[in-house]
């Protein structure tokens, strides 16, 4: 939080650039709820990386006393201090992205008379039907692994490709390390994350302008202290 009462606008702009994703999604896809799901959940998926400007706010206030401005264009740009790092982690992460939409749309083939798709509204009305329980279990359970998966190869990443020159492979390797030594403390933020980016959804995506900034910013600490303890 002291990041964000240091520089709220440059945090807020961010967490306004996830609430237009949100409704983007919503305007363009309110008549595919195949769709709407699975990019709501690459929406949790593609956090990590979309973060990056986040974690370089964050990082420009360390070390700073008193605090000074920070550059709102600096943490946009900031990927370019390790370019090929971060294109190879974006081509990995679309692979992984692309696999799970295809393996959306086949769920929702296997479940579902795709020629007469329900609507988003009815989905999620009668989503706890004994009729849509063998479908919301295999598709939050494949769906889970590969969430697991991203959170697992991004969370130390991509804050560390940002903060040392270093490579993509190394720095998942790395990750999915951290991940294994503190496993109870990393699924406890990992089920944080999901739970107040759920309630960003459940506030039409309002809440987000506070949410992602606060989350991104923490993101960026939790990185320092961890790799900050195993050192």
């Amino acid at each position: 939080m002291t990041d964000l009462r240091k520089a709220p606008a440059d945090a807020m702009f961010y967490g306004a650039a996830f609430v237009l994703m949100g409704y983007l999604l919503i305007s363009y896809f309110d008549s595919a709820p195949q769709f709407v799901l699975t990019l709501s959940t690459l929406f949790l998926l593609g956090g990590p990386f979309l973060a990056i400007g986040l974690y370089d706010l964050a990082r420009q206030h360390e070390g700073v006393h008193p605090p000074q401005r920070v550059s709102l264009w600096h943490s946009m740009t900031a990927w370019k201090a390790n370019l090929p790092g971060f294109t190879l982690f974006a081509a990995l992460l679309a692979v992984l992205v692309f696999g799970w939409f295809r393996m959306s749309l086949l769920l929702f083939a296997l479940f579902f008379d795709t020629a007469v798709l329900p609507s988003l509204d009815s989905l999620l009305v009668n989503a706890l039907l004994p009729e849509n329980m063998t479908f919301l279990l295999a598709y939050f359970g494949v769906g889970f692994l590969f969430a697991a998966a991203v959170f697992s190869l991004s969370v130390v990443a991509i804050p560390m490709m940002l903060d040392k020159d270093v490579d993509t492979v190394t720095a998942m390797i790395n990750s999915v390390q951290a991940v294994y030594k503190n496993l109870l403390t990393m699924t406890v933020w990992a089920v944080m994350i999901v739970a107040l980016t759920a309630v960003g959804f459940a506030t039409y995506f309002i809440g987000l302008i506070v949410i992602m900034p606060v989350l991104g910013l923490a993101s960026w600490h939790a990185y320092r202290a961890m790799i900050s303890y195993e050192s």
